[in-house]
């Protein structure tokens, strides 16, 4: 919705239209219970009042008798109301300077980081961008298809300077077999994740069962300054007693180019892949 006047005296705006949502008129839930209808990033315009005539011939059908309201009144005509702001000046930096980005899933091609953010998630994918939708589609397929053979790793929001590290096992009722796991979040966390975000081979198994199935228990609390050479040796000392191998869900031996555990019993040595 540009302005085709290419004036370069022509201000940046951003304007949304919200829906009303309360007949109270409170302040607080105005300003954070308000809901986007209609978002226009980029605006070019000599001022406000031009910026609402834009929005009222584009969009008509929100606003009754031609009015075009900045916000909620008691108007029992009003049933949508525009915010609208004057970009600060690193925003119109970005789209000025700006380069065009790719989705790293799909391979959409997108104008720059203002128009088009990406939708980023530094903790798994720092270096990857992705499209932005409701239900956050490229980042999830993107997800999956990168964790379809491994676990996904602790979330490290949830995890202290002095939380501990957990061993923990899940073990399959009617036929015995057990994952062996650790993890530094809470394991009832660790097993929700399971259960609702793996798409490992175990993942995608669980995901599919009853919880009523399954037995969940820590099997050793190591110190938060355990050395992580350690976690992965004692992890493994475990998957080794369990044979959660070959007679488990566990696919590998604990590494992560850490000392493994001398594991002389031939057939489990055959089963081992390595963490590359």
């Amino acid at each position: 919705m540009d302005n085709k006047n290419n004036n370069e005296d022509l201000k940046y705006y951003k304007a949304f239209i919200r829906v009303v949502k309360s007949i109270n008129h409170d302040s607080f839930y105005n300003t954070f219970g308000s809901q986007n209808i209609v978002e226009k990033r980029l605006i070019r315009a000599n001022d406000k009042a031009e910026v609402k005539q834009m929005l009222l011939d584009e969009y008509p059908q929100f606003f009754q008798n031609g009015k075009v309201y900045e916000k909620e009144t008691k108007d029992n005509a009003q049933f949508f109301y525009v915010v609208i702001f004057e970009l600060y000046q690193h925003e119109i930096n970005q789209i000025i300077t700006d380069t065009s980005w790719i989705c790293d899933y799909c391979g959409q091609k997108h104008d720059n980081t203002y128009i088009s953010s990406p939708r980023i998630n530094y903790r798994l994918f720092s270096d990857k961008r992705f499209c932005r939708s409701e239900d956050d589609y490229c980042l999830n397929q993107y997800k999956s298809e990168y964790f379809k053979d491994i676990e996904m790793g602790d979330d490290e929001n949830f995890i202290k300077s002095d939380s501990p590290n957990y061993i923990y096992k899940i073990t399959e009722k009617s036929s015995n077999k057990s994952y062996i796991g650790k993890t530094k979040n809470a394991p009832f966390f660790r097993w929700w994740n399971h259960l609702k975000h793996s798409g490992s081979p175990f993942g995608s198994y669980f995901s599919k069962t009853k919880l009523s199935e399954w037995t969940f228990e820590v099997l050793e609390e190591l110190p938060y300054n355990t050395i992580q050479s350690e976690v992965f040796r004692i992890e493994s000392e475990y998957i080794h007693k369990f044979d959660s191998i070959n007679n488990g869900f566990n696919t590998l031996i604990s590494n992560k180019k850490a000392q493994l555990l001398e594991i002389k019993d031939e057939n489990i040595e055959e089963n081992i892949d390595l963490l590359k």
